[in-house]
């Protein structure tokens, strides 16, 4: 292979790592190719029937996982699991990491993946095309086709993750604007979620085995009920005493414009 060759698949390589991290630091039992939404099971929801019937749109993904140290003056302490927590660190880590993406339907998504270095303030950014079972990542320039590359954390896969368990008839609805759209803003805490992060982290993850109790903000549209915008934020406690804390932020923007496509990179 000439070196050109050698040094783009070091490079390619380097960057598939980024989107994987979040697995190595957090995973566990048995699940779906690591970095890959699993593919969602079970009910459904009609904010997220809505969504399904969109021509198209852009969205952002954020997603902020943090560990600290062991702390044995918690404030609030929450209760340790009794389940055993395979792939445990033990060193405090944080990954913060971003999707900015293009979507059009059923099967198009043209995305710039980035992962935040706190120590550093370095950013890492990887292109991603995908075209029905086609993808393609970018580096050094370069296009490159691999059908195995990870593009995770769809809005789809986490809103029919989580809101089948939302009963939205607990909250009081507030009205807010967002990009332009009129929405209706239910903020319900302490729902329960049996199987909700496993569907969007994998099952055995440590996010599926820590985190059951979510609190969950949705900024659903006033006239079509689609999820504008919606927030995950749970917390729990490793066995050595270690809380994980998980931001989850999906918002949509140019919902059914014309204006977005997505073909293959050249």
């Amino acid at each position: 292979m000439a070196l050109r060759g050698i040094r783009l698949c070091l490079l390619a390589i380097a960057m598939l790592l980024l989107s994987l991290a979040l697995a190595t630091a957090c995973g566990g039992g048995e699940k779906s190719q690591p970095g890959e939404s699993p593919t969602p099971v079970g009910s459904t929801s009609p904010p997220c029937e809505a969504m399904q019937e969109l021509k198209s749109y852009r969205y952002t993904v954020h997603l902020l996982v943090e560990s600290g140290e062991p702390s044995e003056n918690a404030t609030t302490p929450l209760p340790t699991p009794s389940a055993t927590i395979t792939g445990q660190t033990s060193s405090p880590f944080v990954f913060d990491y971003t999707i900015d993406a293009s979507y059009v339907a059923p099967d198009r998504i043209d995305a710039m993946t980035t992962e935040t270095v706190h120590a550093t303030g370095e950013e890492r950014q990887l292109p991603i095309v995908v075209i029905g079972d086609r993808r393609w990542y970018k580096v050094a320039d370069e296009w490159v086709e691999n059908p195995s590359v990870p593009l995770a954390y769809r809005p789809a896969d986490i809103c029919s993750a989580i809101l089948p368990d939302v009963d939205l008839s607990q909250a009081e609805p507030g009205r807010e604007n967002v990009n332009g759209v009129n929405t209706l803003h239910y903020s319900l805490t302490d729902v329960f979620s049996e199987q909700g992060m496993a569907q969007i982290f994998g099952a055995g993850s440590n996010m599926d085995i820590l985190l059951k109790r979510l609190n969950v903000d949705l900024w659903l549209a006033e006239d079509d009920g689609w999820p504008a915008r919606m927030e995950i934020r749970s917390s729990g406690l490793f066995s050595d005493g270690r809380e994980l804390r998980v931001e989850l932020t999906a918002e949509l923007r140019d919902v059914n414009s014309e204006e977005i496509k997505v073909e293959p990179p050249t």
